[in-house]
């Protein structure tokens, strides 16, 4: 605080926290929904099972450890009754936590930086693109500026181990652990960052007095291990949330080869600079010790960061994991700021070294192949990429990234000490004009997931259900619509799913099957009650349909027992029908199947009645044709299935596939 009251920088470091902080909300106020399922929904469940049961549970039943600290700080909101209400304060508060990451970027800077590149090191950590993710529910946007403090209470450590500091220390590297787990690499960062700010001192006694710290991280690991054994039983559950990460074997090179990757994607995020003014300050061993503690923090903590994330990415993801990886982008760019404050200095060995090994790791990295919309989500710089590519499929990403890689490695080898101050003011242009891009790409793709999981009207179930509310899942439409309509409804409390259709993501579920009059049952014969079910469209219900949200979904008012009437199996939202579709009565007493068909190419089709062959038909280009097939229903009547298959070799559109039944 001291410094900061003393500092002529502080009504520039304001305005930078406001801007960042008005820019950042009203980017993500243009996101109308939850985007990357489940992580957001599992994280929205978390912090209000917090707030309102002081508890980590999913749907009352507890689960695998994901965070503390980010459920602490959103569940505020998101318990609110009104969910766009909190949904938007949760938004505003983001936008504000991650802004206010320039306070310790600032700060940690001034302790070997001038005000003005201090401030150079905190605007540039506002301006990555990847600071779009403080639309979204993840804690990643918590972590954004805990990895800060950690990694400056670690550097403020190296220069003076007091037991003050040995205890902040500690304090916040469980804080950073309890916001997201991977963040435990911290402690072996620091054992290396020890190391690396000896070899730079050449000096080690220093490193006795840190006693106190290996002995709290032994104490903080023992507790760790023994609450997981103690509630979670194996040794995997050490890793929480992420036990998979444990439970599988690693190659060694898939995971050197994904190491590398995300090594490059470093320097993509990052624009190559600051990680090369890393390098070339590591061989100079400027004069400090605040400095070289610097150095020795920022060199680990990448070094460890990029391991881990890359070992798992090279098993768990399979493609780049930048989502784990962008906090480190604030820890990097005071390093760009410390050339640029020691005169930029390049010898030529290192420059050498820092330059031509950034343009490998890049060349090496298949551009192509992680480009994509399925990887949009976990690497947003490469959003610009994947738009021209869009624009431009014939064009060669690989040949693009190099050459604006190269670019920059050029600029930072060859342009003028007078003019090196460029850079910076070169990548702040850079990652603004990318996040504007970026900022826009992940409201659009947000917006299309809204119309096929919750409609136009997502508390659609709220408005028209009285009472608590069950999903039951069959698989037949967005496994994503359950975690949204979770998300949005309070009043959804339960997850059935049919004949195991599990949903995705770890949501706790029940299977549920149904007896031949329609009674849907557990495992056990017992019927679950049931008085609002949500469901697709291709099941029928005793009940009445009071409510749907526009896209194949319905809310039903149950008549007891929970009871179905009618199952339609694989047709498409669409109506097409691939091969087989099915359509199963219950509790069948007669009627009559009505189907109408509409063909594009000549094919066949078989009709089967409860199994046995009726009827083959044959048609030609463009056919459209009405069939009606009464049922056999088994006696004695209302207690047996009546069954209908339609057998295609080709795919059709079904208009109709319908059952009337037979008055009572």
């Amino acid at each position: 605080m001291r410094t900061l009251r003393a500092s002529s920088a502080l009504p520039w470091l304001g305005l930078l926290v406001g801007v960042s902080t008005l820019a950042r909300f009203w980017a993500a106020t243009r996101i109308p929904t939850p985007w990357i399922a489940p992580d957001e929904l599992i994280y929205a469940e978390l912090s209000r099972s917090l707030w309102e049961h002081g508890t980590l549970h999913l749907l009352g039943r507890p689960t695998s450890f994901f965070s503390f600290v980010y459920p602490a700080l959103a569940g505020g909101p998101l318990s609110l009754p009104d969910v766009h209400l909190g949904y938007t304060l949760l938004k505003a508060m983001q936008a504000l936590l991650v802004s206010l990451t320039a306070l310790p970027v600032y700060l940690w800077g001034r302790s070997f930086l001038s005000a003005r590149l201090a401030l150079v090191a905190a605007a540039l950590a506002l301006a990555i693109p990847d600071l779009a993710y403080s639309g979204l529910i993840l804690t990643d946007v918590a972590l954004y500026p805990v990895l800060v403090l950690a990694a400056w209470a670690m550097a403020a450590t190296l220069v003076r181990p007091t037991l003050t500091r040995q205890g902040l220390l500690l304090a916040a590297i469980a804080l950073a652990s309890a916001t997201r787990l991977q963040a435990v690499v911290l402690a072996p960062a620091f054992v290396t960052a020890v190391g690396v700010k000896a070899l730079l001192d050449r000096e080690l006694r220093w490193a006795a007095r840190l006693w106190p710290s290996a002995a709290g991280f032994a104490a903080l690991g023992a507790g760790w291990a023994g609450w997981q054994l103690r509630n979670g039983g194996p040794a995997s559950k050490l890793f929480g949330a992420y036990q998979a990460a444990g439970e599988v074997h690693y190659t060694l090179g898939d995971a050197l080869r994904f190491c590398l990757y995300h090594a490059a994607d470093v320097l993509l995020f990052t624009g190559v600079a600051p990680v090369c003014a890393l390098v070339v300050l590591l061989a100079v061993r400027p004069a400090g010790a605040e400095a070289r503690a610097y150095l020795a923090v920022a060199a680990s903590v990448t070094v460890w960061l990029v391991a881990e994330v890359g070992v798992f990415a090279s098993r768990h993801v399979g493609h780049l994991a930048e989502r784990n990886l962008f906090a480190l982008a604030p820890i990097l760019f005071p390093a760009l700021a410390l050339w640029l404050d020691r005169g930029a200095p390049r010898p030529r060995v290192a420059m050498g070294v820092a330059v031509a090994g950034a343009l490998l790791l890049v060349a090496y990295l298949p551009t192509a192949r992680f480009v994509s919309a399925a990887t949009i989500p976990d690497a947003l710089t490469l959003v610009p990429f994947h738009r021209l590519h869009v624009h431009a499929p014939g064009l060669s990403l690989r040949l693009v990234v190099l050459v604006v890689m190269g670019i920059a490695a050029a600029a930072f080898a060859l342009l003028p000490r007078r003019l090196a101050w460029l850079l910076p003011v070169a990548l702040l242009v850079v990652f603004a004009s990318a996040s504007v891009n970026v900022s826009r790409v992940v409201a659009a793709e947000a917006s299309l997931v809204q119309p096929g999981t919750v409609g136009a009207r997502p508390r659609w179930i709220d408005a028209s259900a009285r009472g608590p509310v069950a999903y039951l899942y069959t698989g037949d439409v967005y496994w994503n619509s359950v975690w949204e309509n979770l998300f949005w409804n309070r009043r959804l409390d339960r997850v059935y799913d049919l004949l195991l259709a599990a949903v995705p993501g770890g949501i706790p579920q029940d299977s549920l099957g149904p007896y031949e009059d329609g009674r849907l049952v557990d495992k056990f014969g017992h019927g679950p009650n049931v008085r609002y079910v949500v469901a697709s469209d291709s099941l029928l219900f005793a009940g009445r349909r009071i409510a749907d949200a526009g896209n194949g979904i319905s809310l039903w008012q149950i008549d007891p027992p929970f009871r179905l009437r009618q199952w339609t199996e694989n047709v498409r939202f669409d109506g097409t029908v691939e091969r087989h579709a099915k359509l199963v009565v219950y509790a069948c007493r007669g009627g009559t199947l009505r189907l109408s068909l509409r063909l594009a190419r000549p094919t066949g089709i078989r009709l089967l009645r409860n199994e046995r062959p009726v009827r083959f038909y044959a048609f030609t280009l463009g056919d459209t044709t009405t069939i009606s097939l009464a049922a056999k229903p088994p006696r004695p009547l209302g207690k047996h299935l009546c069954t209908f298959d339609l057998l295609t070799r080709k795919p059709v559109k079904v208009e109709r596939f319908s059952f009337v039944r037979a008055s009572a």
